[in-house]
This record gives C-alpha cells, structure tokens and sequence, in this order.
C-alpha cells in the first residue's frame, strides 16, 4: 500500500501554476493504479485557499501549510512544510512539481527524511503494482525506466 503525497506551492495570487494541476493529474491517475493506495495533496503557500478550492472535486486528502512565512521561495521554510506535509500524511510516495522552488527544497526534504530522490521524471505508471519512472539522461538522449524498494520515494516530475 502507497501513501502518495502530490506537494504543490501556490503562485502570488493564491492559485496553482498549471505544471502543478498537469502532476496532479497524474497522480491521481497513479492512485488509481495501486490498490489500496492513499492520495494527499499538500499545498504550500502565503494562502492556500483558493488553490484548495480549485481542485477540491479531485478526490484527495487536502493538506496545507499557509502563512506569511510560506509565500516567497526560502529553502528553510520549504523543507520544514514538506517535512510536515509528509509526516502528516504518512507518505511514502511523494511527487512534486520540476518548479526552481521545489527542485532546491525537495532534495533537502528527502536527505531529512532517509529517502530517495529521483529528479528529471518524464513520466510515471504502475504495472503490476509497482510503481515505474521513466527519467531522462544525458540532455534528454537517453531515457531510462525506474523502479526503487525505498521509501519514501521522492519524484520531481
């Protein structure tokens, strides 16, 4: 069973980049393909709300952590909302969004937390199961599809 948290921060108006709604899809679409499997999505941001409304029809578990301290891009406050956000939600599969934001925070959170990253992911499905990644190598020459026994697991998509 897959505790999966998909982690997206807001932009300054309070609602999602649409790289964020674009991952939440495929996650919901990876929740689907692992019985038994929870999906989560943690919002990180100045105010939360309006993000939380925009996908509240997607069937997820809504996290957030929201405050003044949240709205600009700091590596400490980021890692300290992820940690939180994956403690919460008892996560064991965590995807987030390929932004500037989370791709210098996301690493920080995952060597807190004793897990794995992957960064550069293309695409995700489960077959039989497990969960595969396919990620890109060498200026996007060559790919690779990807597995780990690891958890947590963090993807940036």
């Amino acid at each position: 069973m897959e505790n999966i948290l998909y982690i997206v921060h807001t932009q300054a108006d309070g609602q999602l980049p649409k790289v964020a709604l674009e991952g939440l899809s495929a996650a919901v679409e990876l929740s689907k393909g692992i019985s038994g499997s929870v999906l989560s999505v943690g919002l990180i941001g100045e105010k939360v709300d309006a993000a939380a409304n925009s996908i509240a029809g997607c069937g997820a578990k809504l996290l957030g952590v929201s405050g003044a301290d949240f709205a600009q891009s700091r590596y400490g406050t980021d890692v300290a909302a992820i940690e939180a956000l994956v403690g919460k939600a008892k996560a064991t599969l965590i995807l987030a969004p390929a932004t500037s934001r989370f791709a210098r925070a996301v690493p920080g959170a995952a060597y807190r937390a004793k897990g794995r990253i992957d960064t550069h992911v293309s695409a995700i499905k489960s077959e039989g199961g497990a969960v595969q990644i396919q990620r890109w190598y060498y200026r996007q020459r060559m790919a690779a599809t990807l597995t780990r026994q690891t958890r947590p697991w963090f993807l940036l998509v």
